[in-house]
């Protein structure tokens, strides 16, 4: 009955309504790539990307940026996609289910505008009436509602164009049952409009963490299995490093090789790579060599500081959720908290632990500690195996040897380190630093 209505409006709607106004993107302070937003752009809407396109970066190293301010301008500009983007990270606060269902709502919403039902119960209109058709609209109304491979059918009906559904961190949406609906229901609307005549649907699902996104494509239970995953390319390149250099003024002239260390050390993050700069810069240095060493060095004092960061955190859990994390760097995906032999891998890191309390290890313990370190947000798990909550905190994890004497810096030294060393030092923690090092004191 609905699509009768929908029908009927149409037709009376006939040409007049107003065409979708493209938005255009422009920051000066982005570095743009717009030929890798090209080419994504292209195999989005090539055949080969009919099951969706997933796409993993770590976090920070600029893959929402160039989602944003790229590939959407270019879907929008060049292929005359409807583009809807929701970032899950963003509003992590809401179920992410109820996220993408009323983005797909609120833009069919826009593009039906007066000639939706709603508007026709605003006037008081019980019945619709035209030549042959009788409809009441009383009746219509309590019909079910349409689903979400409907409303994208729907939208891209009215609008003429390929709707690309862009789901930025998307692994959140396996967090919540209604999350992981809306999952299946995406997968039921790609096979749906796929197979159409006309390009009517596309989906582009993102994630930070690796582990996290390969496991909607994995197995055989989650609704994208066998899906295609693609690393997104990072910054690095020799024409970014020549943008970023020119930002800080003619007087800034370290080499571009020097400027790609100076990156790797910064793990490929232009935010905390730009900040470097602005250090070395502000030290108004003439010599280029003498500035690659300003680089070199606040490259590695911010890295320092962000592991010395983390560490200190970790040193104020409980001893079990110190070792289950040691544990979970070591095992990654395959960490199985429940079986025997990581009970007993984690009695031996305990021992381990010189002068820790000893602490129960059983599968009950192992489930409360998880759970802490959820809430720490140090752990996270949607439908599936625990990960760590930032995979860059792996190797930091494994770099404590439990096996090592008590040497190196003491817990008290730890908290009187400077929070911006002035001069290069020693990575704070070594692999010899022995693993009491983490030791939470107790009185």
């Amino acid at each position: 009955m609905l699509q009768v209505i929908r029908h009927l409006l149409d037709r009376i709607r006939g040409a007049a309504r107003p065409e979708s106004r493209e938005i255009v993107h422009s920051d000066e302070k982005i570095f743009h790539r717009p030929a890798l937003a090209r080419e994504m752009a292209a195999d989005l809407m090539s055949r080969s990307h009919a099951s969706g396109m997933f796409l993993t970066a770590p976090r920070r190293t600029g893959k929402t940026t160039f989602i944003r301010y790229d590939l959407i301008p270019t879907l929008e500009r060049e292929r005359k996609a409807l583009v809807l983007y929701a970032d899950l990270w963003e509003r992590r606060a809401e179920d992410p289910g109820a996220v993408i269902v009323g983005l797909v709502e609120d833009a069919l919403n826009r593009e039906e505008g007066w000639t939706s039902l709603s508007l026709l119960r605003r006037l008081s209109l019980s019945r619709l009436k035209a030549p042959g058709v009788e409809v009441e609209l009383a009746k219509a109304d309590a019909s079910r509602l349409p689903s979400l491979r409907e409303n994208l059918e729907r939208l891209s009906d009215l609008t003429r164009r390929t709707v690309v559904l862009i789901v930025d961190e998307a692994q959140h949406a396996q967090t919540t049952q209604f999350g992981r609906d809306v999952l299946f229901m995406l997968k039921s609307a790609r096979d749906h409009l796929s197979i159409c005549e006309r390009l009517m649907f596309r989906l582009v699902m993102t994630g930070s963490h690796h582990a996290k996104i390969e496991r909607m494509i994995r197995y055989k239970h989650e609704a994208f299995y066998c899906a295609s995953l693609k690393v997104m390319p990072t910054l690095g390149e020799a024409d970014y490093l020549a943008w970023e250099r020119a930002v800080h003024g003619p007087a800034f002239r370290p080499s571009l090789a020097a400027m790609s260390h100076a990156f790797e050390v910064c793990f490929q993050r232009p935010e905390v790579f730009h900040i470097a700069c602005c250090r070395a810069a502000s030290q108004a240095l003439r010599d280029p060599q003498e500035q690659e060493s300003a680089l070199s060095q606040a490259a590695r004092e911010l890295i320092e500081i962000e592991k010395h960061e983390f560490l200190t955190r970790v040193m104020e859990l409980d001893a079990l959720d110190q070792i289950v994390l040691r544990q979970l760097a070591d095992t990654g995906t395959r960490f199985a908290p429940y079986m025997p032999e990581t009970e007993r891998r984690l009695v031996q890191l305990m021992a381990d632990m010189h002068g820790a309390p000893t602490r129960d290890t059983s599968p009950a313990a192992i489930r409360a500690a998880l759970g802490r370190l959820r809430e720490a947000n140090l752990v996270w798990c949607g439908d599936g195996p625990h990960v760590l909550e930032e995979s860059l905190s792996a190797a930091w994890l494994k770099e404590l040897c439990p096996h090592a004497p008590a040497s190196g810096y003491p817990a008290s030294r730890l908290s009187a380190l400077p929070a911006a060393p002035q001069e290069p030092q020693a990575a704070l923690f070594r692999p010899a630093v022995g693993f009491d090092i983490l030791k939470k004191s107790s009185t």
